[in-house]
């Protein structure tokens, strides 16, 4: 990549595993990296402003789309494992195909299920983690899990009724503004919600999202792991959350401190999608925060 192109978001395509994944990258490889892991129903879409300003601050960018998102090959359900341990293992393998030696994390949501996996998976590569209503805690399934975790341990069609309906284009619209003030309301683009469910609303990719879903029972058993591993790397953590987030409950963003004391911690006036509606302020805080804790 050339000095010019270093500048701008380039478009890329990886194969690992047989898997075409798609990634958006920007700055040069010989600054600081940052590996962006984006959630649920997005992609790298999503990261479309903070790409470009972090490598402008003379970071190295990186920003895939996970199997089954954005523009990354979606296997058939009946093909591919869709689980969490899965998509850790092809991102782990992603880090090592593109030589990242080392990196500093953005954990969203899905994000942070999956990243937290790569950071196990390569401890002493991990510089900072910076999570953004992403879930490592109990504490951050709220009553809104409730129906979710009734079917997680009993899995039966009566309960899978009781599930809100989210897996359509109105669930998909809701990731964004559900629970938002109305008054930020003309903040969110609908063309970000529209994407999602044109990418996601292709012949038999439901059932392979609610296949990701059911295992994210298994997710909570990797807490621990999550916690141990915060407490023994004690790398640099920044926690952004949005305190209208209808998904992860604010209450989890003070939990980080049990286990990494130096947390830095920012309640921002957001919902679910705060980089649709805060990214000013988000871009603020992270620059300052690695400028600060990364060289």
């Amino acid at each position: 990549m050339n000095a010019t192109l270093r500048q701008q978001v380039i478009h890329e395509i990886l194969q690992v595993d047989g898997l075409n994944i798609f990634y958006r990258e920007a700055g040069d490889p010989s600054h600081p990296a940052i590996l962006l892991m984006h959630g649920f129903p997005s992609s790298s879409h999503m990261f479309r402003y903070l790409i470009p300003a972090l490598a402008e601050n003379n970071y190295y960018v990186i920003a895939p789309d996970f199997p089954g998102f954005g523009y990354s090959t979606y296997p058939a359900a009946d093909s591919f494992q869709y689980s969490f341990d899965n998509y850790g293992r092809i991102m782990s393998a992603f880090v090592e195909k593109k030589q990242l030696k080392k990196f500093a994390l953005y954990l969203h949501d899905y994000g942070s299920t999956i990243g937290m996996r790569v950071a196990l998976m390569h401890p002493e590569k991990i510089t900072a983690l910076i999570f953004q209503d992403g879930n490592s805690y109990e504490e951050g399934l709220g009553k809104e899990w409730d129906t979710a975790k009734e079917y997680w341990d009993n899995p039966t069609r009566e309960n899978r009724e009781k599930l809100p309906e989210w897996l359509n284009a109105e669930g998909t619209r809701q990731q964004y503004v559900a629970g938002v003030p109305e008054e930020q309301l003309p903040l969110f683009s609908p063309d970000t919600w529209t994407l999602d469910w044109a990418l996601m609303n292709r012949p038999g990719h439901i059932e392979a999202q609610f296949a990701l879903f059911g295992d994210y029972k298994n997710n909570r058993a990797y807490y621990p792991r999550f916690h141990a591993f915060f407490r023994t790397a004690q790398v640099p953590a920044l926690v952004i959350w949005g305190r209208y987030d209808a998904y992860f409950n604010v209450a989890e963003a003070e939990c980080y401190r049990r286990d990494i004391p130096d947390t830095e911690i920012h309640i921002l006036e957001a919902g679910h999608k705060a980089l649709e509606s805060h990214f000013p302020e988000i871009s603020t805080i992270m620059l300052d925060f690695l400028k600060r804790k990364i060289t």
